[in-house]
């Protein structure tokens, strides 16, 4: 055009340095970018997966023990009995023990004890009907304390001590084991009382009665203090 001058190179580059800014902004509104902040509704976000892995199950299994594991108890259904050939030891007659529990022992026996009631709930002797004559335990709180052996039993100890021993034959069997004491209720005879060596058994004795004869009337195994009681459980 006539009477307008050319554009100078000055003039040229400001035009570009104005346009090429105004270009990028209607470019990036027609894209949709946006220089927002992040909670417009064109933030884009990655959903992780939800976790399939869960835990385990709580557990829950216990193991349940016997009642009573003090004893190995012989079913009576197998035809275990009480008979003469039991034999006394420290530990009790034949197979039953001392701290058995008379449910124990009437399995074991394959029969049931019958009370003295003269007895009383601490102390009480036992019988067993049909079984050996002269046989009785004395039960101390619900347990076996003490097995009492008087005549016509022909019961002995497994060294073959029993009624009808001499104080002679006692001390020959057992030894320094015996303790010679007299008679705690005034009588003419004597107690030979046998004491085990072995550490575990010192709370149990057997204990021999003699007559002024020096012959066993009864003898008896138990634990202390029951074994000693000189009238029982009186």
């Amino acid at each position: 055009m006539l009477g307008v001058p050319a554009p100078t190179l000055g003039y040229m580059t400001w035009i570009r340095n104005a346009v090429v800014p105004v270009a990028m902004v209607v470019f990036l509104a027609a894209c949709g970018g946006s220089s927002g902040s992040p909670d417009q509704e064109s933030v884009s976000t990655v959903s992780l997966p939800e976790s399939t892995t869960s835990l385990p199950p709580e557990e829950t299994t216990t193991t349940t023990l016997p009642d009573d594991t003090s004893t190995s108890v012989v079913p009576a259904d197998q035809g275990t009995s009480l008979t003469e050939e039991a034999r006394v030891s420290t530990l009790g007659l034949g197979p039953v023990f001392m701290g058995d529990k008379i449910a124990v022992v009437e399995e074991k026996i394959g029969a049931s004890l019958v009370p003295d009631e003269s007895g009383s709930s601490r102390c009480r002797y036992y019988t067993v009907p049909g079984g050996p004559p002269g046989v009785s335990f004395m039960v101390a709180f619900g347990r076996i304390a003490r097995i009492d052996i008087e005549a016509p039993s022909a019961i002995t100890t497994r060294s073959g001590a029993g009624i009808g021993s001499t104080e002679q034959e006692i001390l020959g069997l057992f030894g320094d084991r015996i303790e010679v004491r007299p008679d705690p209720l005034g009588g003419d005879g004597k107690y030979l009382v046998f004491v085990p060596r072995d550490e575990k058994d010192q709370n149990l004795r057997v204990i021999f009665v003699t007559g002024p004869d020096g012959v066993v009337t009864s003898f008896r195994t138990g634990q202390l203090p029951e074994v000693e009681y000189a009238e029982g459980c009186a």
